[in-house]
């Protein structure tokens, strides 16, 4: 790679031989972090970026042994993937090598330490903590209630869906390289990232991922279906899990599991969602002429606060931003 052009070229960041104007610079776009060169004097680095719009791709290295220790990310989730080289990962309580084929998942919350030797060049993305929340919870449709939380160490000969990611995430990098202009409209910028992010959450494993499988799946039992239909046809009342006991017949638990193992979700996010794609439909009716509040109201939500926190969190805006439209 020294001998023809580098990644992302065009979106030169820095090169440097100053360990602390690295760090420096890194600490804008990342995090304040320690940057150690293993020899004093002994670096040449190099980080190219793209940022698109809450995603960016980088092309990194150093040019040298350093140890990297950003501690905890916290607004964002860091997927590194070396092209040439090895680093090793430090986070919580996993430690694990990074080489080619081998890529690593740094989520916000965990502190993190790497080694990176001298012949390490990797290909960065970096996503805001925010986007991958509203991406999921918009693929679940209901908010998430704990944090999205990937396996640290992803083998691509262990998982071909996370190898096709980065195939895709190179076949990116090349577009770039070679004119492409994803600026020019904010709309290919969203499907952009919409695509990555999607991609990402059905390739990685996190604790999330078999709610998102398990909503493929349609071959429900008879008693998730009953409970289903019962839900569409009183969305506007108030209902409780007794009622949903007394419809199907089955206890509280089974109705609970049925819908964990076929439907990715629980019997009450399940009426969350339905109550909120129905809001949606509304709002985006050109016809109607109520208002947030009435519609909210009328579709069974009485803490308006929480309605929009949560409709928010689904669809990426907010609700008045929605009737607008």
């Amino acid at each position: 790679m020294d001998h023809m052009k580098k990644p992302l070229e065009k979106f030169c960041l820095f090169n440097s031989r100053e360990a602390d104007e690295a760090r420096e610079i890194v600490s804008r776009v990342y995090c304040d972090h320690k940057l150690l060169p293993e020899k004093a004097g002994d670096i040449d680095a190099c980080h190219n970026r793209a940022q698109l719009s809450r995603v960016s791709l980088n092309y990194m290295e150093y040019g040298a042994d350093v140890e990297v220790e950003p501690g905890y990310l916290k607004d964002f989730f860091l997927f590194q993937l070396p092209l040439e080289g090895a680093a090793t990962i430090c986070t919580n309580k996993d430690e694990f090598i990074t080489s080619g084929g081998i890529a690593s998942a740094i989520n916000p919350s965990e502190y993190t330490r790497m080694r990176w030797n001298r012949e390490c060049k990797k290909l960065m993305v970096q996503v805001k903590r925010e986007a991958m929340e509203e991406r999921l919870s918009r693929l679940l449709m209901h908010p998430i209630d704990r944090p999205i939380l990937f396996h640290h160490e992803v083998r691509n000969a262990d998982n071909p869906h996370a190898g096709s990611w980065w195939r895709q995430v190179w076949s990116l990098v090349q577009e770039l390289d070679n004119d492409m202009d994803p600026w020019r409209s904010h709309f290919l910028l969203e499907d952009l990232e919409r695509n990555l992010l999607t991609s990402l959450l059905f390739s990685f494993n996190h604790n999330y991922i078999d709610q998102l499988r398990a909503q493929e799946s349609t071959a429900a039992p008879k008693h998730v279906k009953q409970v289903e239909d019962y839900i569409l046809a009183n969305l506007k009342e108030n209902i409780s899990i007794d009622d949903l006991v007394d419809v199907s017949g089955v206890s509280s638990r089974s109705i609970y599991n049925g819908f964990k193992s076929f439907r990715g979700t629980t019997p009450m996010k399940f009426i969350l969602q339905t109550r909120l794609e129905k809001v949606r439909e509304e709002l985006l009716n050109p016809l109607q002429s109520k208002s947030v509040t009435q519609i909210a109201t009328k579709w069974g939500f009485t803490q308006l606060g929480r309605f929009a926190a949560a409709y928010k969190k689904v669809y990426g805006e907010s609700p008045s931003d929605t009737l607008r439209k």
